[in-house]
């Protein structure tokens, strides 16, 4: 049977070689249910309650697709036209009421004789029954208000853009909603707000991930670990986590508290990196901490994953899957 240190450290490095952001999710519960110890029945649980967008699509109801691809799409949209290079940000659209456009813009220059001199400009635009009449009044505002520059030119012509899209799909799902009961609204935008709660997640991870393998390079490429910027930022981060706390149980015994209990994974407190990346870094110290370890981590000149070299590969120089190909000839 593996000895902890070592499960911490495979942790850590089948989380690093994961191809894409759900597959790291993954393979960090799968790690952590080895590493610390917890059995299967808490493995079932923490997968099935591990967001997604495979298990999202498998759930999502055929009558609630429709309008949650539109819900998803204007969320899309309404970040596109925010995300411009530009002054100029969509508040929102009362597609269902006045039909405007409300605009929140930022200003150019401080405004000296106000109590904020950067707070910033309402500006509303009736869109109307129908037609684009609007667009001239949204062109317009953006002449007057945005930095008049020539880069500025092409920014327009994609707010405009965006805007056209996305006045059309607020009258998609406006028909959508007056013909399905309040409920079913309801419940498309509860899917709409959990899909992209997921979308947010594999961002984290996917950055966390692209950190992770140059914080392993670092540390596998380091001639004297005690100059290892990377370790030493590591550590810092260790020695905040492993506060260790005493609490008494209900037969009057001190104990102490596990530091990553089994509801950490399976009731998911938050969406930040530091739920993983918490983790990752007392993985890593606990297995760098084992005299021999560091020497044993390694990275495969072949493939670039990480591995772990075991007693019976103590001199191997790639991993596992790289050393079983044979080598190609060459005619």
């Amino acid at each position: 049977m593996k000895k902890r240190d070592l499960r911490f450290g495979k942790l850590v490095v089948d989380f690093a070689n994961a191809q894409a952001a759900e597959e790291a999710g993954v393979a960090f519960i799968r790690g952590a249910a080895k590493a610390f110890g917890y059995g299967p029945e808490f493995l079932a649980k923490a997968l099935e309650r591990y967001p997604t967008l495979k298990r999202f699509e498998d759930a999502l109801p055929a009558d609630d697709r429709e309008l949650v691809a539109l819900l998803l799409e204007e969320r899309r949209l309404l970040s596109l036209i925010n995300n411009l290079p530009c002054n100029i940000s969509l508040a929102s659209y009362d597609y269902d009421g006045a039909r405007s456009l409300l605009f929140k813009i930022q200003p150019i220059e401080p405004k000296w004789d106000c109590e904020n001199p950067y707070q910033e400009d309402d500006v509303r635009i009736a869109v109307g029954a129908g037609g684009d009449a609007w667009i001239a009044d949204v062109a317009g505002m953006f002449d007057d208000r945005a930095p008049l520059t020539e880069d500025m030119d092409e920014v327009k012509e994609r707010l405009l853009g965006c805007m056209r899209e996305y006045v059309a799909l607020g009258d998609r799902i406006l028909a959508i909603r007056r013909a399905s009961p309040p409920e079913k609204t309801h419940e498309a935008r509860k899917w709409a707000a959990y899909h992209s709660r997921i979308e947010a997640e594999q961002e984290v991870l996917a950055e966390l991930l692209e950190r992770w393998r140059a914080t392993l390079g670092e540390i596998v490429e380091a001639g004297d670990l005690s100059r290892c910027q990377a370790l030493v930022d590591l550590l810092a981060v260790y020695n905040v986590v492993n506060r260790r706390e005493l609490a008494v149980g209900e037969d009057g015994v001190i104990y102490e508290m596990p530091l990553f209990p089994e509801g950490y994974f399976t009731e998911r407190a938050g969406l930040a990196d530091e739920y993983y990346h918490n983790v990752l870094v007392y993985a890593l110290v606990e297995f760098l901490k084992v005299p021999g370890n560091r020497r044993t981590l390694r990275r495969c000149p072949r493939c670039e994953a990480f591995f772990i070299a075991g007693p019976a590969r103590t001199k191997a120089k790639k991993c596992e899957r790289c050393a079983s190909v044979p080598p190609s000839r060459t005619s």
